[in-house]
């Protein structure tokens, strides 16, 4: 007599394997679980695209405070523009009302289009108004007098003025 697989194990009416609804319901696990690491992919890709666009919108708004400062753009009127090197980017500057004479709280905002989403910075910081400010040329310069104090007029140190 020839023995089968059933009749070594003792028990006849039992096959071994898996049977078709356990192949179903484990291909539909797969699934459920591959649709949500797909879903978890694209969060993580759109969080990478708004880290980025946050990244240059930081930089741009801090490069256009440092031309607010350089006196390049007027600190004491609203502007506004686009970025020569980013073009798709724009900015508007917004001085406050100044609490300390000519100095100005202003406010740049750079913001970007992108489909249906905005990318939107805004830094603010006081800043001097660079039209008041002297330069080296304008500057006189001080001198200290034999009683060791500073005075601005050379005359006056030498004990030359009236």
């Amino acid at each position: 007599m020839i023995a089968t697989a059933n009749s070594r194990t003792g028990n006849p009416g039992r096959r071994s394997g898996i049977t078709l609804l356990e192949v179903l319901l484990s291909m539909a696990i797969f699934l459920f679980s591959l649709a949500a690491i797909g879903s978890l992919v694209d969060y993580g890709a759109a969080r990478g695209m708004d880290a980025r666009m946050q990244t240059i919108g930081t930089r741009l708004a801090q490069s256009k405070l440092a031309e607010a400062e350089a006196g390049v753009v007027p600190v004491n009127t609203s502007g506004t523009g686009i970025f020569d090197e980013e073009p798709e980017w724009n900015w508007t500057l917004d001085p406050g009302q100044p609490t300390i004479p000519n100095a100005y709280p202003v406010t740049i905002t750079v913001w970007r289009e992108m489909g249906s989403n905005r990318f939107e910075v805004k830094l603010t910081q006081v800043i001097f108004d660079p039209t008041l400010m002297g330069g080296a040329i304008t500057a006189t310069p001080s001198t200290t007098n034999s009683a060791g104090t500073t005075v601005e007029d050379p005359a006056a140190a030498a004990g030359t003025a009236p």
